[in-house]
């Protein structure tokens, strides 16, 4: 290999990886925080690194198709990404999280190092611990290789993509059906914001309520001063009247208050159910669109997909059913056995496994920030320390999640492109995670159709919530 071919190949490399920290710092700073931006360097760093490397470990499996790189170039970036994904995942951000909270809660700089340092010891501990419990490569060479330590971020990130999967299995075909959109009255939403605006004037008017009552303790207190030029007797029977209006002013305020906290709480829930029925009220509008017609019939064969996944992981579960025939060389095989056209398979198979592997990365990308987003904004008005370990926290689930990702989408590689991501991770038992992968997906989309059908069973009891 010729020294230009070395400069290129490295200039692709580090020219992607670049580009690829830069989007990730773009999406912290721009898509999560959107009033601010994360005001600590090394959290930014960190989040940049994790989905830089990541993100590369999708863009060496299109690699494995394209001829961008040499075989060579591939398999050392194989190594190197993993390497340095595993070192953040593994050791950097556990200790620099644990690190974190501890100075956060007022701990010295020197206990928190060593704090940090001890449950790193125990992390490490129970992460291999857990591997005691499922299928692993053989220990022979330690528990600090490659493939011993992606086998078990193996099993965490495909239990977390299984769950989510799961999950948009059942809410996805749910919220574009028609179906299941309300129809929403408007005389509805005006009697719950006339509601809302009755609890937020009597809400005001409590809290002018407490500020008139401070002010009159702070009034009858600026009167002991007068009350001292008058005899003994009268002093007396003053102290005692000033006590009892004091007790009975300060019992005023604090039933006030717990008033003005429920009516708060009542204007929270009120403003948030109105929400709701004016994007229910759009949702109607927009289903008897031309759009909203084919979201609908999108709707239905994403009804039809979900229960096929369901059933061929329920097989999959129940007679561990092998699938490890390339689902792209299939398909064209069967369909070229019918219509005969005088296509090479092979090199038709090329092209479409391509296309269908830059689809399964952008889903499988796309799905995992908007998750990210959803989770994100739901604890983000904590506070600023709580969103820097929030992100930290998303970090450590990205990197599992795209090393499980590549575990998965192996499967669907044709042979000749297996064999590097083979070689690199070492005897994995690929099999396992997706047998593993089928059984939680099933469990969670059963349980995310009974969530979401109690839910809408409990929607067509109240059609008419408002009285």
């Amino acid at each position: 290999m010729g020294w230009g071919m070395v400069v290129y190949e490295s200039a692709v490399v580090g020219s992607s990886l670049v580009g690829l920290g830069w989007a990730g710092l773009w999406f912290l700073n721009r898509r999560l925080y959107k009033e601010y931006e994360e005001r600590r360097a090394l959290v930014q760093i960190l989040f940049g690194l994790v989905f830089a490397f990541s993100c590369n470990l999708f863009q060496l499996v299109l690699f494995e198709i394209l001829p961008v790189l040499s075989k060579d170039a591939r398999f050392l970036n194989w190594h190197l990404d993993l390497f340095c994904l595993i070192l953040l995942l593994v050791f950097v951000l556990p200790y620099y999280h644990c690190y974190l909270l501890l100075r956060n809660s007022g701990v010295r700089r020197q206990r928190s190092f060593l704090a940090a340092a001890l449950f790193l010891t125990i992390f490490l501990y129970g992460f291999w611990r857990m591997g005691i419990h499922f299928p692993m490569p053989s220990p022979e060479k330690g528990f600090f290789t490659m493939p011993q330590l992606v086998s078990r971020i193996g099993v965490i990130g495909v239990t977390v993509m299984a769950v989510l999967s799961g999950f948009g299995a059942v809410n996805l075909p749910y919220s574009y059906l028609s179906l299941f959109i309300r129809e929403i009255d408007e005389t509805d939403i005006k009697a719950l914001e006339r509601q809302l605006t009755q609890s937020m004037e009597s809400c005001i008017a409590k809290k002018k309520k407490i500020i008139l009552s401070k002010m009159e303790m702070e009034r009858i207190q600026g009167s002991e001063e007068k009350l001292k030029a008058r005899s003994f007797l009268k002093r007396i029977v003053g102290t005692v009247v000033r006590s009892v209006q004091e007790d009975q002013t300060e019992q005023d305020i604090k039933n006030l208050e717990a008033e003005v906290q429920g009516l708060e709480e009542l204007s929270k829930q009120l403003f948030l159910e109105i929400y709701e029925l004016r994007q229910a009220k759009i949702a109607a509008a927009y289903s008897r669109t031309w759009r909203g017609h084919f979201q609908n019939l999108l709707g239905y064969a994403l009804s039809v997909y979900c229960v096929y996944k369901m059933l061929k992981g329920l097989q999959s579960v129940v007679f561990k059913a092998d699938g490890s025939v390339d689902p792209v060389t299939m398909t064209i095989t069967i369909f070229l056995r019918h219509f005969d056209i005088g296509i090479d398979v092979a090199l038709l198979s090329q092209y479409v496994s391509l296309m269908f592997i830059g689809m399964l990365v952008g889903i499988s990308i796309r799905g995992f920030l908007a998750n990210v987003m959803k989770f994100f904004f739901a604890v983000s008005r904590v506070g600023t320390g709580s969103t820097t370990n929030v992100v930290l926290f998303l970090s450590e689930i990205m990197g599992m999640y795209f090393i499980s990702s590549i575990l998965l989408i192996r499967k669907s590689l044709a042979n000749e492109y297996r064999v590097i991501i083979t070689d690199v991770l070492g005897d994995i038992q690929f099999d396992f995670y997706h047998r593993w992968f089928d059984a939680i997906f099933v469990a969670s989309a059963f349980l995310s159709l009974l969530l979401i059908s109690a839910q809408y069973t409990s929607r067509q009891a109240d059609k008419h919530p408002i009285d």
